[in-house]
């Protein structure tokens, strides 16, 4: 299955709407493995919406097989693995508003449904869609999810495959976390396409025991691996590893695996389950594939299975790929989803849409050789027929919505017979969308009906009557008295009773036939059909099925109860989209939820339907000054009729006078020039009255009471225009600088200043190459496909730094047209946002509807900005050819700066010089130099000007520590500033190279390096021995000259379990890199040398390539943040026919003090005891949390709920564990008063990053102070804090702790003393930003708001060590002078280091120490 197989198979556009009208729209997961190793539905905002609710269905089989013709079989399955939606990443979760949404419906053939999906840069962990899901369930369909490794051509990488095989306390904990995945959203496990390597078969059959262990244990026992990795033999290993786990073989290799029962421990019948071959859908056609089908599946009988391979291509993409987000609801659209039924027909059943019928040559359909299966087997059933795609929205009859939409989620149980018709004739069959009963569709029977019975079979059924019952048809006719219900009490198709005397009644044009089943108690019904019969011939007959029901006797269900109704969702002033959810209790009498909106007037709208606990409701536009709109739930059971609504009430913003933006065809003009100016305001505004500055006049014609008008600059300068507009509310006043007129060559200092300047971050790509730096370069027009940004994604962003503060008037994008490439998606909407700092954004352009310009340009009123942040919403590829954006320099200053670069020693003081020139400009007053270090790895001294040389000289000092920072440099004259950076490597002469005298061992690969690639090992000692210009591996006897990619490996083990903290590693390449290859010619060793770290060898994390290698001899990396690891590895891609070549490797720890020690704080000063380790828990608490009496508990009062168990201890969900104070004691500071002051002190001053405060705030959101006080008598700057109150419904991401219960110290009246409150409190940290350098002793707390109370529970560090020396520094006559402190190499040291050092006293005897 590689990935350029699926590469072609992936389609453009089939999405849910723009990035505008639907900014909430919640997608299906698609993740790598780090996205998902902390998953959990609390930290998954769309893990809800993406929830299938409705159980896999029990399929029975009956007791004699009821077969539709004779070549049916029953033993061999059809696994169909098919790409549900053209991109993974963007695959809403509940369908959308278009008519070209596919997923199949016939279910019948069907056993296992694999969501095909999945690419190295969208993610390669799909779940499958809950709507599919939800579908495949209801008919007794397994749902796989995709684990896709890619061949590392396309991008895959065994990094990934290692990552998937973590063993954590001797448990695969990505094992773990597929099946929690997979239990929480409903499917019944994962497809894993093992295409990359990198793991051993022994590896995934330990990860599928582990998975399937689980699974068991949990009581999910249909939970599946099913596994592939291009191989056309049964691993009977991975085969055996459980009784679900299936193989999918590679395609070709059908044929009969029973012979392997034995060898995989299971029976003959089990294999079918088990073992399917590979068919390649996809190139065959959706009816080419006989060969295979005759090869497993004969007329004879079953001796194998098979895997569909993307048969949706040929049944569906071909028929809608040219409508796909664009033409997606019209009638091409349509024309284009009959085609697909048809298609579809055409493979699962056959060419004559009828089951019953056989062939001897050609395409047989797949109903030529697997036998229906069924899981209807007891009441209530009901069928709307619904296909999960409609034109419009039915509800018992009536066309309450008409936009088109598709949600596989509401998929009825179709017909298990498509059509078997007995004297079928001219009739025909088809879906019909432009009438039904309820949901989308009905089943439309049309056409000449012959004189006599047409039994029509619809459905295999096994259900008992016990007590009566009810057989409701809901249906519309031509002809009266044509329609009959026939039924089947043997297992049998033949039926043999007749059912009579409906009750019948109308309902908007349908009517709805009930037939009492009391006469058939203690039978079973196997069939159920119609017979369509006529006394004389009808030329044009038409019946309509809407409904097909089977209703215990009397059935009145009750009502599922919607729960916790909520929303996250707030409603802009205009409009707004929502995201609902909810919980439920699955019934069998449940079918399905109706959505509706309904507005303040009581005006209501069906705005979807769900089988599942969540909803996406898109943009919708306010109704005019209306306080709120309502979301109601509404359930419908299986008898179709709606049940009371669930109601939850969204507000609107207080509506309001006019808020009123503008935008312009050119907001820079000339004298003489004209611009046409748009007023967008909020509010409905029904009036307006436009002022203009001096240097402006209406052009002729342009009135001055319209919304958008065309002025003319008459006089140079930034031009203001005034804007009065009137809505119902009221009248508001806007005055903006909106049109900067210019004079003579002034136009010309416009210029596009986001040429060549920086990429600060962006949401990715699809490969490494088509990047955003791609589309700031200047070429408007590139040659190369490759020069542009391209990335497939739901969440498109970019952020640049101009380098500097601009004048910004406008923008222009190139988007996918424009380039080399045609015919490719293009942007529909964007948003573009300024800020002066990168933190504080601004919106100035916000756009929909945009996709038919290939080039987009947009002017905004002029501002003031440095910082760029592109938006870009694609109904499929983003494709960004150029990005420029216009403007003019704030200023004139010129500035340079000296070094560029700078390299320091840790302790040492150098200067930085920076040149200005004003070059016309004033100099203000305030005429100042700044320098601000990133990392804070140097320190800034007195900066001093001389004035007479524009020069500004910077003294920097590095600390401590070795790595990379960076220090920005601001001059700022009096408001306007120019920037500039200088790159810092801080190093130290100082430390050991601890790698001195070591052992390398040294690997030559045989092929290109792989976890399974053989490889020769070499012992070499000449790489750690001082020689920087020896070639230490002159001596080794390789086999073989390289010829492969990265197959010379040079790995170091670190002498101790704790590793090293690297922070430098320096390589030294012998006679500068320049050799002879085997070949005898001249040229450069090594292309590439990779620097790579990690604990595992199998899954190094490569922090630095030195690429395009030519004339060097020593390469030096300096960690930006030291690494702890355990082996270093330096990875030689030598040019081809060289042999290896090295001369030393020298690696160096970052010094001990520099090491963080994160940890929980000791405290002192706390001031109640609110924790009750026992009952009665006023004896066992000394204050309250609020004012009516509530405190928290320990595990020895109740497990639920607790605050801590005996450990006394608090893991935060951001791993951060607090160790309380002795709960039996004061144990918290609690704020009840406001604007007093309270003081914690630590147990000892200590360098602090950061302090995390553990909080809870009763009585709504508290606001809170923080000053650190330092052991210098300095404090930090005051930090303030909002708390939000401690009762939440569900878990979000901003909490700390979520689910904690609470105890009534006193009898309120209200809660008797010692009840426990329910468990949904929360606890939040708060973050305290400090300065490193200095020791922090103290805090002081002060609450600021009466009647809310903030409490501190606990507080923890992102701290460092002080340096050690392992020796007292009292003074007296017996203590002990060192003379040296040595590593265990002997190598003399300065201080302390980690592991083990040997310190020399001056009375000649020796001390080891352990620094840990």
């Amino acid at each position: 299955m590689k990935l350029n197989k699926l590469y072609g198979l992936m389609l453009t556009a089939l999405f849910a709407g723009t990035g505008n009208a639907f900014a909430q729209q919640p997608y299906g997961g698609c993740w790598h493995p780090d996205d998902i190793k902390n998953w959990s539905p609390e930290t998954d905002k769309d893990a809800k919406f993406n929830r299938a609710r409705v159980p896999l269905a029990q399929r029975f089989k009956e007791p004699t097989l009821m077969k539709a013709n004779a070549n049916q079989f029953y033993e061999g399955q059809i696994c169909d693995a098919t790409i549900l939606f053209p991109t993974c990443s963007m695959c809403p979760s509940q369908g959308a508003y278009n008519f070209l949404g596919y997923q199949p419906t016939y279910w019948q053939y069907m056993d296992k449904l694999v969501y095909w999906a999945g690419s190295a840069s969208e993610g390669i962990i799909i779940p499958p869609p809950a709507g599919s899901t939800d579908a495949a369930h209801m008919s007794g369909v397994k749902s796989l999810g995709q684990v896709f490794f890619p061949p590392s051509a396309y991008g895959g990488t065994q990094t990934w495959v290692r990552q998937m095989l973590t063993v954590e306390n001797g448990e695969y904990i990505y094992a773990k976390k597929l099946y929690e995945i997979a239990k929480y959203m409903g499917f019944d496990g994962w497809f894993i396409n093992e295409e990359t390597g990198g793991g051993s078969n022994s590896e995934w059959v330990a990860f599928i025991k582990e998975f399937n262990k689980i699974a068991d244990a949990n009581g999910d026992t249909q939970m599946e691996i099913q596994w592939y990795n291009a191989s056309r033999s049964p691993n009977t290993e991975i085969l055996s590893t459980h009784k679900n786990t299936s193989q999918f073989l590679e395609y070709g290799a059908g044929g009969d695996y029973r012979s392997y029962a034995d060898e995989i421990g299971c029976s003959k019948d089990d294999i079918f389950s088990k073992i399917y071959a590979g068919v390649q859908v996809v190139n065959s056609g959706h009816t080419g594939f006989t060969s295979y089908l005759n090869k497993s599946m004969p007329t004879t009988g079953h001796v194998g299975s098979l895997d569909l391979f993307c048969p949706e291509e040929r049944i569906w993409k071909d028929n809608v790929k040219n409508y796909l987000g664009k033409n997606d609801t019209g009638d091409e659209a349509f024309a284009a989803m009959k085609k697909t039924f048809d298609n579809e027909s055409q493979m699962w059943v056959n060419y004559n849409a009828d089951p019953s019928t056989t062939v001897t040559s050609g395409w047989p359909g797949l109903s030529g050789r697997v036998l229906e299966r069924s899981v209807i087997s007891s009441m209530p059933f009901v069928s709307s027929f619904c296909v999960g795609v409609g034109k419009s929205r039915f509800v018992e009859g009536a066309k309450v919505v008409t936009k088109p939409w598709y949600h596989s989620g509401v998929q009825s149980i179709m017909p298990t017979w498509r059509w078997w018709i007995e004297n079928k004739g001219d009739l025909t069959v088809a879906m019909d969308w432009d009438d039904a009963y309820n949901m989308g569709s009905s089943v439309k029977v049309s056409g000449k009906l012959s004189a006599g019975d047409h039994l029509m079979r619809l459905y295999k059924t096994m259900i008992p009557v016990t007590a009566g019952g009810t057989l409701r048809l809901v249906y519309k006719t031509s002809t009266a008295g044509s329609v009959e219900a026939k039924l089947s009490t043997e297992s049998s198709t033949t039926p043999d009773v007749t059912l009579t005397a409906a009750t019948t009644s109308e309902k908007n044009g349908w009517t709805v036939a009930d037939y009492d089943l009391s006469s058939l108690n203690g039978k079973t019904i196997y069939m159920i059909g119609l017979n369509l019969k006529a006394a004389a011939e009808v030329a044009d007959y038409s019946l309509s099925l809407g409904e097909l029901a089977v209703l215990p006797s009397a059935y009145a269900p009750a009502a599922v109860e919607v729960k916790n109704l909520a929303t996250t969702s707030v409603l802009g002033a205009e409009k707004g989209d929502i995201r609902v959810t909810w919980d439920y209790d699955y019934s069998a009498d449940f079918d399905h939820f109706d959505i509706y909106t309904e507005t303040a007037s009581g005006a209501r709208t069906l705005v979807g339907q769900t089988r599942d606990e969540a909803f996406y409701i898109p943009t919708f536009t306010r109704e005019g000054t209306d306080a709120f709109v309502n979301v109601a739930v509404v359930p419908v059971m299986k008898d179709m009729k709606q049940q009371e609504a669930k109601t939850l009430k969204v507000d609107y913003p207080k509506a309001t006078a006019p808020v009123v933006t503008f935008s312009l065809t050119k907001s820079y003009i000339k004298v003489g020039e004209k611009t046409t100016i748009t007023a967008k305001a909020t509010g409905n505004p029904t009036a307006y009255k436009w002022t203009l500055g001096e240097g402006l006049k209406f052009d002729e014609g342009s009135a001055d009471d319209q919304p958008t008008i065309t002025v003319v600059g008459t006089k140079a300068g930034k031009q203001t225009v005034k804007l009065e507009a009137t809505n119902a509310i009221g009248t508001s006043e806007t005055a903006a600088e909106v049109v900067d007129v210019m004079d003579g060559d002034e136009v010309n200092e416009v210029y596009n200043v986001i040429k060549g300047k920086k990429v600060m971050a962006y949401s990715g790509s699809t490969n490494s190459s088509e990047v955003p730096s791609k589309i700031i370069d200047g070429v408007q027009k590139p040659s190369s496909t490759a020069d542009k940004w391209c990335n497939v994604s739901s969440d498109n962003w970019a952020t640049f730094d101009l380098l500097g503060a601009y004048r910004i008037y406008g923008f222009r994008i190139y988007d996918g047209n424009s380039g080399p490439e045609s015919g490719v998606d293009q942007i529909d909407s964007y948003q573009i946002q300024l800020s002066d700092d990168g933190e504080n954004w601004t919106t100035v352009v916000d756009t929909e509807n945009r996709a038919d310009e290939s080039i987009k340009t947009d002017y905004i009123a002029p501002v003031k900005a440095r910082y760029v942040k592109l938006i870009p919403h694609v109904n499929g590829t983003l494709r960004i050819w150029e990005f420029e954006v216009y403007g003019k320099d704030d200023n004139n200053m010129t500035v340079e700066v000296e070094p560029a670069t700078l390299k320091i020693n840790a302790g040492e003081t150098k200067e930085v010089k920076i040149k200005y020139a004003l070059n016309g400009d004033k100099k203000a007053t305030s005429f100042t130099c700044t320098a601000k270090s990133a990392s804070k790895l140097v320190s800034v001294g007195e900066i001093k000007e001389d004035a007479a040389t524009s020069t500004f000289t910077i003294p920097v000092t590095a600390v401590k520590q070795i790595g990379v920072d960076k220090l920005t440099i601001r001059i700022d004259n009096g408001g306007s500033y120019k920037e500039r950076s200088v790159e810092i490597d801080v190093d130290a002469t100082t430390q050991p190279n601890v790698l001195s005298k070591a052992t390398a061992k040294v690997r030559h690969y045989e092929s290109d390096y792989s976890f399974e690639a053989k490889y020769a090992e070499y012992d070499i000692t000449g790489l750690t021995d001082g020689d920087k210009t020896t070639d230490a591996l002159k001596d080794v006897e390789f086999a073989a000259p390289s010829t492969h990619k990265d197959d010379c490996w040079t790995i170091f083990t670190a002498p101790s379990a704790e590793g090293w903290n690297l922070a430098k590693v320096v390589v030294n390449i012998p006679d500068a890199n320049k050799g002879i290859n085997d070949n005898d010619k001249e040229g450069f060793i090594n292309s590439e040398i990779k620097i790579a770290v990690g604990d595992d060898l199998n899954n190094m994390n490569v922090v630095k390539t030195f690429s395009n290698l030519a004339e060097v001899s020593e390469l030096e990396y300096i960690f930006p943040t030291f690494y702890t690891t355990k082996y270093l590895a330096v990875i030689s891609n030598l040019t081809p026919y060289f042999y290896p070549a090295l001369a030393e490797v020298e690696a160096y720890e970052q010094f001990a003090e520099a090491i963080p020690a994160d940890g929980p704080v000791v405290i002192t000063g706390w001031n109640a005891d609110v924790i009750a380790e026992a009952t009665p828990s006023d004896q066992h608490t000394t204050a309250t949390l609020d004012d009516e009496g509530w405190a928290l508990y320990t595990s020895a009062v109740d497990k639920d709920g607790a605050l801590t168990d005996e450990s006394n201890t608090v893991t935060t969900y951001s791993g951060h564990q607090y160790v309380l104070a002795d709960v039996a004691a004061n144990n918290a500071l609690v704020m009840k008063e406001a604007n007093v002051a309270h003081t914690l002190t630590l147990d000892r001053p200590q360098n602090c990053e950061e302090l995390y405060l553990l909080t809870i705030s009763a009585n709504g959101t508290s606001k809170l102070k923080v000053v650190a006080n330092y052991n210098d008598n300095s404090s930090s700057e005051e930090q303030t804090f909002s708390i939000k109150d401690w009762y939440n419904y569900r878990k979000s991401d901003d909490m700390a702790l979520w689910g904690l219960g609470r105890i009534m110290t006193n009898d309120d009246g209200w809660y008797d003393k010692d009840e426990l409150g329910s468990c949904k409190f929360t606890l939040y940290e708060l973050t305290l930003k400090l300065d490193k350098t200095k020791k922090t002793k103290s805090l002081t707390l002060t609450s600021t708001n009466d009647g809310c109370y903030p409490t501190v529970l606990g507080v923890f560090k992102k701290g460092y060590n002080a340096p050690e020396t392992g020796i007292s520094s009292t003074t007296g006559s017996n203590v002990k002078a060192v003379n040296g402190i040595y590593t265990v190499n002997g190598v003399k040291v300065q201080s302390l280091q980690r592991g083990v050092n040997i310190v020399k006293m001056a009375d000649g005897t020796t001390r080891k120490i352990l620094v840990k």
